[in-house]
């Protein structure tokens, strides 16, 4: 019997601090074309740090590109390549 209960709190002390999903804090910056290469590139902010993704030929919508990103479903490069300037923050 003290196995089972033992067992059992191992398992939910398991479950509950092993498998929480963890968001991040992903904000798209700016997006900026760069005709002569034919590349978008999209800038985000994910917990602080600079990520990026290049869209060679401009295949997709602005739109579709930042709701796929928040989702998790196309990989950021790190850093930049084409700097943005910085949003400034409403209120200050």
């Amino acid at each position: 019997m003290k196995k089972l209960v033992s067992s059992m709190l191992f398992f939910v002390v398991l479950m509950v601090s092993g498998f929480t999903m963890r968001q991040s804090n992903t904000e798209f910056i700016c997006q900026k074309t760069l005709k002569a290469k034919n590349e978008c590139h999209y800038n985000f902010t994910v917990d602080g740090g600079k990520f990026r993704y290049v869209d060679i030929g401009c295949r997709r919508k602005k739109e579709d590109v930042i709701e796929k990103v928040l989702a998790g479903e196309i990989p950021l490069a790190k850093d930049w390549k084409i700097e943005c300037p910085m949003p400034k923050k409403e209120g200050l």
